[in-house]
């Protein structure tokens, strides 16, 4: 499992930025979106096998280093009674930007995986 910073070289020097910062960014984003009761961790049996070495977990959120790119990998808990497509991909929007944003790193994909439904 990786646990290298992502590096974005500018003129002025090199920034790192640890994968810890990359998931809270991720988690709370996403814990923000209305439907999205909480980010839980683990991944369903089978997926975890997709991931290389070059990832870092932290409580239901996976980072996957790639080239230049992350991808981020979050599990998630919906209310019941919500369009889960569209929660999902609110949730996918609003992660990708708020890293993209805040680190200039660029995400190449959020994927998400509902794990649980709660009645509220």
């Amino acid at each position: 499992m990786s646990k290298d910073p992502m590096e974005i070289i500018g003129e002025k020097g090199r920034i790192k930025i640890a994968h810890d910062i990359l998931m809270t960014i991720a988690r709370h984003t996403a814990e923000e979106v209305e439907g999205i009761v909480s980010i839980k961790g683990g991944l369903p049996g089978g997926i975890i096998e997709l991931f290389s070495k070059k990832t870092s977990t932290k409580k239901g959120v996976k980072i996957q280093n790639e080239e230049t790119q992350v991808v981020i990998n979050l599990s998630v808990v919906v209310d019941y009674g919500a369009v889960i497509p569209d929660i999902i991909k609110k949730v996918q929007e609003k992660v990708k930007s708020s890293v993209e944003s805040m680190t200039d790193i660029q995400v190449s994909k959020v994927n998400v995986f509902v794990q649980d439904v709660v009645i509220t």
